[in-house]
This record gives C-alpha cells, sequence and structure tokens, in this order.
C-alpha cells in the first residue's frame, strides 16, 4: 500500500502493520519476536526501525517517512517519492519547491530539523478539519526520551483543571475532536516546539528546555537580519517562537485554536480551527541564529 502519513511511536494501523510484518522478515525485531499480535507501533517497532535505517544508512530516528519507506518497499515505491522532495510530508502542497530550494545549501543537521517540523505543520494550501499537532501550554515536542509528546483526552481534561483560560471558547472541543481523530497526534507550545526538535535533532541534550524569551538571552544564540536567515534558524516576538523553515516560511506552534501552522514569514496569518477562518497576526521582531549547529 502506498504511504500516506508518518509513521511514529503511538500510530496504528493497516500500514503500520505492513511496515511491522517486513521487519519482522528483515530480522529486525528482537529475536524473541517471531509473530505479530498488534498493529500498534509501540517501543519494540520503535527500535526495529532504528535497527532497520543504521542497516541501510538512514537517519536512525524510529520513524517511517518517505525515505525509510521506499527501503523497506521498493518494489512498491513510485520513483517520484524518492524525488527532491522526498522528505517533505504530503500534507506540505505547492510551497515545498520553495522550501526545497531554501535547503539545498545548508547542511545536514539544518535539513533534519526542517523536515522534522514539516510533518507537524498545517499548510493552509492544504485544507483539513484539524491541525496535525496542537499547542498545548506547557508541552515539549519531544520527551526527554526523545519520544514524541503524544496528546490524550486525559492529559486535555488536567489541562482545563490547571490553565482553564487555554481551552475556553471552544479550543477544548476542537483538541478533543483531533485526539480522536489521531490517536497519535503531538503536542507543544511554541518554545516546547523549537526545543523538541532540537532534542531531536540531537544538537542539544535531551533535558534541555527554554522559554520563548529564553533564545534571545542564551548566549548559544545569536541576533541576525531578516536578509540573513537560513533553514533552522529561528523566529522571535515578545513571549513567541518559530522556526524559519526557509523560502520565506516558517513552522510555529501558534495557539491552542491554531496548533502547528505553516505560515510566511511576512504577512503572518494562521488558520483557526474553531472559528475556521483566517486570521492576521503581529510581524516577527528579531531574528536568531543557534550556535549548536
Amino acid at each position: 500500500m502506498p504511504l500516506t502519513r508518518t509513521l511514529r511511536y503511538g500510530s496504528a494501523g493497516e500500514d503500520v502493520y505492513s511496515v511491522k510484518r517486513r521487519l519482522l522478515e528483515l530480522g529486525c525485531y528482537a529475536a524473541h519476536l517471531t509473530q505479530l499480535k498488534t498493529d500498534a507501533f509501540g517501543k519494540d517497532t520503535q527500535l526495529a526501525v532504528k535497527a532497520f535505517q543504521a542497516q541501510n544508512a538512514l537517519v536512525a530516528d524510529g520513524v517511517v517517512g518517505p525515505l525509510t519507506y521506499a527501503a523497506l518497499f521498493p518494489e512498491e515505491t513510485p520513483a517520484q517519492v524518492v524525488s527532491a522532495q522526498e522528505g517533505f510530508p504530503a500534507q506540505i502542497g505547492g510551497v515545498a519547491a520553495a522550501i526545497c530550494g531554501a535547503l539545498e545549501g545548508v547542511n545536514e543537521t539544518r535539513r533534519e530539523i526542517v523536515l522534522d517540523a514539516l510533518q507537524f505543520a498545517y499548510d493552509t494550501g492544504q485544507p483539513r478539519e484539524l491541525p496535525l499537532s496542537l499547542y498545548i501550554r506547557g508541552g515539549n515536542l519531544y520527551n526527554t526520551d526523545l519520544s514524541p509528546n503524544v496528546i490524550t483526552l486525559a492529559r486535555i481534561a488536567n489541562g482545563v483543571k490547571r490553565q482553564p483560560e487555554f481551552y475556553d471558547g471552544g479550543r477544548r472541543e476542537m483538541m478533543e475532536r483531533a485526539v480522536l481523530q489521531n490517536p497519535a497526534i503531538t503536542g507543544a507550545d511554541c518554545s516546547g516546539g523549537i526545543v523538541g526538535l532540537l532534542r531531536h535533532a540531537g544538537v542539544v541534550k535531551p533535558t534541555f528546555d527554554l522559554a520563548a524569551d529564553g533564545f534571545a538571552a542564551s548566549k548559544s544564540v545569536r541576533r541576525i537580519t531578516q536578509s540573513d536567515l537560513q533553514p533552522a534558524d529561528l523566529l522571535l516576538k515578545s513571549g513567541h517562537i518559530g522556526l524559519y523553515a526557509g523560502g520565506g516560511y516558517a513552522v510555529e506552534w501558534m495557539g491552542g485554536a491554531y496548533g502547528c501552522q505553516l505560515t510566511r514569514v511576512t504577512s503572518r496569518r494562521g488558520w483557526n480551527f474553531v472559528k475556521r477562518k483566517e486570521e492576521r497576526f503581529g510581524a516577527w521582531t528579531a531574528f536568531l541564529r543557534p550556535n549548536w549547529y
């Protein structure tokens, strides 16, 4: 079957089972595993994917995207899937070419961070009912063990008890629908998205954490001009931070009603999933270059 989504820890379904079956055939699971019992992407599958990726000179992140899928099922994978835009998720539309062009001139770490971020981002050019990743106050995209920060109904209910103001006006209901539609959905706030991406790329320790304004004050980050931006640089305004994806676009966890979105660096606009309309946002005021990569 064709790959229609990125598969990772927490995913489930027929496509996951197909990947698990191939990994079992290839001997990538621990030796004691001789049969498959579920269609869930658990820790054992994550380790099996990493083993397969390491054997095939792929980034061993335990995530099944287009490149890993093409290596697993070369006989089923159309040539275009492994084109210059091979790392772009299906939900990124016509802007993929612009971002892809910007990524050609950067190092592998920057490219990896941007592609990681893009798989969570909603592109308004490709309409959909719900976000791909939620805005969760105080959440980091990847946990300290580098597993995705999967959001559950219980997590949302707990957030409502602690900080009800971030879930009112229909936001809680929208988030709950998103969880029911995709039980593997992740969540983060704006700085938690950036922190998680840096953790996952291995450029900082898994315990690294910073608030949005903390990045500007960090000695590991320096200010640059907008014209100097490179993919995986950071964008800042008071209390809010985003990642520059390249080609004039950014990835940012915008807020409770928006989740993670792909936005223009200039003329920032975001899709409100509660009100079902596009809204304008203020301009970025600072541009930052991390020294980690």
